[in-house]
């Protein structure tokens, strides 16, 4: 198991399902936890997450986060400059073999550029995801629908979700591993997250800990979710919330409640918080 308490300089921590609860609510006790690390001075936090940027930047200005954050599982931002500092995009030969997955099997696709969010979906999941809340009581906008991904896309694509809210998908993640080669494909609950194989939650870290100066042994990592697998993977300590599936609990170095159960505020007092 690896060292942790005041080896740990920096705190990471998924967005869905850990530092905020199933119904997108932040809890205080959470709230209080992270904005005490934050005014830490022997201690930093940020997030990463798999929501694209113009859902990632309110949860940083709500936080008044003044370092890096990674977004669309595997894209780093910096909030002081405020500016993308990577963000690797997909191969045309890769986005034209999903769509051709996707167009055999009826379902939609969402795409990830640096800066926003493009949607070719049907009207029941376009509703579903013009609904979505940044936080619980809170929205932005921050997607757009169009009819083409191919044309109506502007600017490079960096992930390219399928999305589809059946019971089949795992077949549908069969066939993405079976014929794109150099991706990195991960099935979420409801769609399949595809960027090329350099651009995860772990090569993102990895990014971070070089331009911070801290470390990955240093470094403790939260999450919840598949995509959460390099994350802890590449860090110093991972834990695991208590509803993440078996294969990230594998990974882990410790198992904490779940968000409902202010899970994260016992991750945080492992290091530099205490309640």
């Amino acid at each position: 198991m690896h060292r942790y308490g005041s080896d740990i300089k920096l705190i990471v921590s998924d967005i869905d399902g850990t530092l905020l609860t199933s119904e997108n609510d932040l809890l205080p006790l959470t709230e209080k936890a992270i904005r005490a690390v934050i005014n830490d001075k022997q201690c930093d936090f940020t997030f990463s997450t798999g929501r694209a940027l113009p859902m990632s930047l309110p949860i940083a200005a709500y936080f008044k986060l003044k370092i890096p954050f990674i977004y669309s599982s595997g894209a780093v931002y910096d909030p002081r400059e405020e500016r993308v500092i990577s963000a690797p995009s997909i191969k045309p030969m890769q986005i034209e073999k999903v769509i051709k997955v996707a167009e055999k099997f009826g379902v939609g696709m969402i795409t990830h550029t640096k800066t926003g969010m493009f949607c070719q979906v049907s009207d029941k999941d376009w509703e579903t995801i013009a609904s979505l809340e940044w936080m619980k009581g809170e929205k932005v906008d921050h997607a757009r629908r169009v009819e083409n991904i191919k044309t109506d896309v502007p600017g490079e694509i960096i992930r390219l979700d399928i999305f589809a809210e059946v019971d089949w998908l795992a077949a549908i993640w069969q066939e993405v591993n079976e014929l794109i080669p150099n991706v990195h494909a991960v099935k979420m609950k409801r769609s399949i997250e595809i960027s090329q194989d350099e651009m995860h939650k772990g090569t993102a870290l990895t990014k971070m800990s070089q331009l911070m100066g801290i470390p990955l042994k240093n470094i403790m990592a939260v999450g919840d979710s598949l995509n959460d697998i390099p994350l802890l993977q590449a860090t110093g300590y991972g834990v695991a919330m208590d509803t993440a599936p078996g294969a990230l609990k594998e990974v882990a170095d410790a198992i904490v409640p779940s968000a409902e159960e202010n899970g994260l505020v016992k991750a945080l007092e492992m290091c530099c918080y205490k309640n």
